[in-house]
């Protein structure tokens, strides 16, 4: 007899409610949940590929411990054997304690990739790691991501994770820079899949919306304007924007007045910038720019915003910077229609650090930014001998050879390091460097709150759902993984028979008393609508009350909240912190005074490429059967004008190199890119030697960021550049047959 279990969706911020029904022991069916106060139904194609995972053959259930064919150095032709738990945990303590008592605690770092901030189990332990690990060789995978976002609000509202949220639900205007919704479903901004569908909101409400993008992507048919724009100079049309809005006596600080610094510093520094150069630049006319500035100001409420692509480009710092600025000098900042600011119902503020620059890097001396190293210095730290040098990794939910940029200088550090731990499902592109997988229960064996991406929440909300089944064999979450790994590795790092019975005494309470539950209950408790200290307060929020309520409870919209809730020490809005002001003649020196055309006249590397999204692919997300049926979208797509200039026709395999490295795909020929710029996904890149993943490697591609190259970042936050590489594009012959449809084969069938 089937039965329903509702819980979200744990892919990405979006945080789609998923109605799973089941038999008591296997997956029936995923479709939406229709009564989920977030997403009312909506769901993505991806949610539906969680049940492959959950069944896939080649997910790990018990540890693999790496035998080596040469001792004195890894080998992809080692052997894998599988391990009881207590001898993996050793055998990890054992090792990074050896090498933090010979080479100091530096020597071993931390990793954590994007899908440690869905899984509350993993995100609890990583203070923990960092503290006990004692090393500053932290890194995440924000640094090729949303770092810029971090930054900005770091030095502008105090805290890093004090997150600015779009009120889609209520704007009247939303210009939207280097974002797909329709695929993406709002990145950084919780909405529940299809917010696509609320741009038709907006226009009823007689709103407007807008679309920058060097594409013309999934999401142009749904907007009222959409205007092609080259890859990173955002900047500069944002820059554009702000001076039209002061030229135009339009600027505002609204209700923030008196709580805002730096205001007097914003119009004489958007002036320095020409508009005409400006339009030559961007190619987007000036009549155009100074329009869409007025409508934005004029707007009764209205919102700037962007993601990926204007992050992950050379100035994504300052786009991030300067969205802000137009937020708030046209007085949409903390406003109905403006950005906003949920209030989660745990205080997740309060378990985060912000920090900047309080020590650096060892090689390239690239500053901290809350605790953590930019992923763009792990190959060197690695590579480069010398004290300090990072020798062992802790590496959680990631897989760094295809996400991060330069992946094949990743693949050369992993390979050096003396001993790595990875706690993941497979063994993957990035895993087969490990010497011992520690595999956590499946995404259905365990419990889920959205701790983290609350944080961007479009309304106030939330929701809790229970392990639906029981582990196949005896396992562990994260939260058990690395309580063990890291109560032993304590236990490992002392001398001292006192101190090993106290760590080996307090790990096993920890093990005992201190759960997930037991941590969200408290969170709940003394959050801002718990109980706190007063047990007679009626309505509070509690797990209990979420146990019983598996659609999620609403909160209520979005509240203003400034100046009170800011974190900066006097309590006002940085309008123009220097270290932002400091990176605009970086800006200047490229694109005002000949840098790029110097660079464009002498370079073979002649396009621009820039990433794409999929609805149906997400990294880990290939080893979904059903997802990746049908032909690989792993194509360059390019403009016919480029393609004929090149003598490149539709089933063409073309070369893409950079001046890291080359790769070789099949083309798709169109006019949804703009002419100079192609377009290709990433996170793709699989049947590498080594892996165990049998799906993801029937349908590899090839990976965009083995074109990308670490020595070139965004200087100011250290993010990762990968749109807006500099590449050059050849016709090496023809593609082959077109892939078939893979239909409804079992695994078996399909990798056969």
């Amino acid at each position: 007899m089937s039965q329903l279990h509702h819980r979200t969706c744990h892919l990405c911020e979006t945080m789609c409610g998923i109605e799973v029904e089941h038999d008591g022991a296997k997956i029936l069916a995923i479709r939406g949940d229709k009564d989920d106060v977030l997403s009312q139904g909506n769901i993505c194609p991806k949610a539906t590929g969680l049940q492959d995972i959950h069944t896939d053959p080649d997910r790990l259930r018990r540890p693999l411990k790496r035998v080596r064919k040469n001792p004195a150095e890894k080998s992809l032709d080692d052997e894998w054997v599988e391990v009881e738990w207590d001898e993996a945990f050793d055998y990890a303590a054992r090792q990074l304690a050896g090498i933090q008592r010979e080479f100091g605690a530096d020597a071993v770092g931390s990793y954590c990739g994007r899908s440690t901030a869905h899984n509350i189990g993993a995100l609890l332990a990583v203070d923990p790691l960092r503290r006990i690990v004692g090393s500053r060789n932290v890194y995440t995978g924000s640094t090729v991501d949303q770092m810029p976002h971090n930054f900005v609000w770091h030095h502008m509202l105090g805290h890093q994770f004090f997150g600015t949220v779009p009120d889609i639900n209520r704007t009247k205007y939303y210009l939207m820079l280097g974002t797909n919704p329709k695929l993406s479903n709002g990145a950084m901004m919780s909405t529940g899949a299809n917010p696509y569908k609320k741009f038709d909101e907006i226009r009823a409400r007689g709103g407007k919306t807008v679309l920058l993008d060097p594409r013309r992507t999934e999401s142009a048919p749904y907007v009222d304007e959409h205007h092609f724009i080259r890859p990173n100079t955002d900047a500069l049309f944002l820059l554009g924007l702000i001076r039209t809005v002061f030229a135009r006596g339009l600027a505002t600080p609204g209700r923030l007045g008196a709580h805002i610094e730096g205001w007097d510093v914003i119009e004489p520094m958007a002036a320095r910038f020409d508009m005409d150069r400006i339009s030559d630049v961007t190619g987007i006319a000036r009549a155009d720019i100074e329009r869409i500035a007025v409508e934005f100001a004029s707007a009764e409420s209205a919102v700037c915003y962007g993601r990926t692509g204007v992050s992950m480009v050379e100035f994504g710092g300052l786009c991030q910077w300067l969205m802000q600025l137009l937020n708030i000098v046209t007085g949409n900042m903390d406003e109905e229609g403006g950005m906003m600011f949920p209030l989660t119902a745990i205080d997740s503020l309060s378990l985060a650090s912000s920090s900047w620059d309080r020590y650096r890097s060892r090689v390239s001396g690239r500053p901290e930014f809350s605790g953590e190293l930019p992923m763009a210095v792990l190959a060197e730290e690695i590579l480069t001998p010398g004290e300090g040098q990072l020798r062992g990794l802790i590496a959680i939910a990631g897989n760094p050879v295809l996400s991060m940029a330069d992946g094949t200088r990743t693949e050369e550090a992993l390979e050096q390091l003396q001993f790595m731990v990875s706690i993941d499902y497979y063994l993957n592109e990035t895993t087969r460097f490990a010497d011992v997988i520690l595999p956590p229960v499946g995404p259905f064996e365990k419990s889920h709150y959205d701790l983290f991406y609350h944080l961007y929440d479009t309304i106030n909300w939330a929701k809790y759902a229970p392990p639906l089944f029981e582990p196949e064999e005896p396992g562990h979450t994260d939260f058990e993984i690395l309580a063990e790994v890291l109560k032993r590795l304590a236990i490992e790092r002392t001398g001292s028979p006192v101190r090993k019975w106290l760590y080996r005494r307090t790990g096993d309470l920890v093990r005992r008393f201190v759960t997930v539950e037991r941590v969200l209950a408290l969170g709940l408790r003394f959050g801002p609508y718990g109980k706190g200290l007063n047990p007679f307060k009626k309505n509070a929020l509690s797990l209990k009350k979420l146990r019983d309520s598996p659609h999620g409870i609403y909160l209520g919209p979005l509240r203003k909240c400034l100046p009170e809730r800011l974190f900066t020490p006097d309590k006002k809005i940085q309008l123009a912190p220097r270290v932002l002001l400091d990176d605009l003649p970086r800006l200047r020196a490229r694109f005002f005074e000949g840098g790029e055309e110097a660079r464009q006249a002498d370079s073979e590397f002649d396009l621009k490429i820039i990433s794409r999204l999929s609805n149906r692919t997400l990294g880990w997300m290939h080893h979904s059967h059903r997802l990746v049926k049908g032909r690989n979208p792993c194509r360059l797509m390019i403009h016919p004008e480029d393609a004929t200039a090149r003598g490149i026709q539709s089933d063409s395999l073309v070369r893409v190199t950079s001046r890291r490295s080359s790769i070789e795909l099949p083309v798709t020929i169109s006019d949804e890119v703009m002419p100079g710029v192609v377009c290709m996904p990433h996170l793709w890149g699989h049947g590498r030697v080594g892996t165990r993943q049998r799906v993801a490697n029937a349908t590899p591609g090839v990976s965009m960021n083995d074109l990308t190259d670490v020595s070139v970042i965004d200087e100011l936050t250290g993010n990762a550049v990968v749109n807006g590489v500099p590449v050059r594009v050849d016709a090496v012959g023809k593609a082959g047959a077109a892939e078939p449809a893979h239909g409804d084969e079992t695994v078996e069938e399909f990798v056969a």
